[in-house]
């Protein structure tokens, strides 16, 4: 399937990894056909590196029952997919307006550590001892942390706590690529092949040493 470039938008308050992620992997060619957008609820790394690279942002005011502005703004882009990496509980209005559109990530394997944010999920898992930790891509709904499980990715818990971060990113990354194909449904996004490999479910839709060392190494300088 081809046509009009996907328009995904992130929403943003802090450094913006997964945002990053995704333009430089359309800078360096690996993906095609998305295009970017930004909304941040304050001053934040993400906004910053937005104006540096003209990608279109808006800095808004949001609160659960003030939406007026997320709502404008959205309306305005006409995002195929909204990535939700604020942290903040959307409105039941907004979720409604375009839902199967929201997408979270969760750095556990939900239902596991629901409700807990950035990584702290990590730490409570590593706390209890978890032999297996994990992150989650999953549809936004009206409670927190409850939508339908759209990919996960599995890590074991044989690393020290700064790698275990890194490489949770990492996956993080990679299946919210993944979930963005499958829920477009477009081939066009990047090379389709078949990678099947333990630690994804469902299988990643492309070879992930696509994205190789020099390519995680710039994206940590950003």
């Amino acid at each position: 399937m081809k046509g009009k470039k996907l328009r995904v938008c992130f929403l943003a308050s802090s450094n913006g990894g997964n945002f990053k992620f995704f333009h430089l992997s359309i800078k360096q060619n690996l993906i095609k056909n998305i295009e970017l957008f930004l909304i941040s609820n304050k001053d934040c790394k993400a906004k910053e590196y937005a104006i540096k690279n003209n990608i279109w942002y808006k800095q808004i005011k949001y609160e659960r029952n003030y939406n007026n502005e997320l709502l404008e703004n959205l309306n305005e882009i006409n995002p195929d997919f909204i990535i939700t990496t604020w942290s903040k509980i959307i409105d039941e209005e907004t979720v409604k307006k375009y839902n199967g559109k929201l997408i979270n990530l969760h750095y556990s394997l939900l239902p596991a550590f629901a409700g807990q944010t950035n990584l702290n999920p990590i730490k409570s898992a590593i706390e209890r001892n978890c032999q297996y930790l994990g992150v989650t891509c999953h549809f936004v709904d009206e409670d927190v942390d409850t939508g339908k499980i759209i990919s996960q990715s599995i890590l074991k818990n044989n690393l020290s706590f700064d790698e275990i971060v890194n490489e949770i990113f990492k996956k993080g990354c990679l299946i919210l690529l993944n979930s963005v194909i499958i829920l477009s449904k477009r081939n066009d996004i990047i090379e389709i092949c078949n990678n099947d490999k333990w630690d994804y479910a469902p299988n990643l839709f492309f070879n992930d040493n696509l994205f190789k060392e020099n390519f995680w190494n710039e994206l940590s300088t950003l």
